[in-house]
This record gives structure tokens, C-alpha cells and sequence, in this order.
């Protein structure tokens, strides 16, 4: 029964993920909408560049993390 755990530590790291690149396309969402206005605030766009960088990161990180996971499994484990 323990691999139920594993498993579910696993889908909980995918919903997390999930969530995150939801928050990186809105930051770029946000950051292309401030482009578009006649009179982008610098500040503004600034603070949603950095959230999105930082949105990518950490989406970039936790694919590498299951990726690794996932070729360290045998199946059947």
C-alpha cells in the first residue's frame, strides 16, 4: 500500500504544477495586455516580467524533478 502514497505525492506535485503554469500565462497574459496600452507602466511591467520569470522557473524546475522520477521508475514499481 505504500506505493499508493508515492502515487499520490506524485499527482499532488502534478496539481501543483498544473497550477503554476496557470499562473505563468496569466503573468504573461497580464504583461502582454500592459504592452498593448498606449502607455505601459514600466513599474507594472516590470513586477509581472519578474512573476512570470519566476512562474517559468519554477514550472521548469518541478518538469525536471518528475522527468527524473519518472526515468528512475521501473514499471510495475
Amino acid at each position: 500500500m505504500a506505493g499508493f502514497g508515492v502515487a499520490n505525492e506524485r499527482l499532488r506535485a502534478l496539481e501543483e504544477l498544473e497550477r503554476e503554469i496557470g499562473a505563468s500565462l496569466q503573468s504573461a497574459g497580464l504583461v502582454i495586455l500592459e504592452l498593448s496600452k498606449e502607455k505601459p507602466q514600466e513599474r507594472h511591467l516590470d513586477r509581472q516580467a519578474a512573476q512570470f520569470g519566476a512562474a517559468v522557473a519554477k514550472v521548469e524546475a518541478e518538469l525536471s524533478a518528475q522527468i527524473r522520477y519518472l526515468t528512475q521508475v521501473r514499471p510495475g514499481e
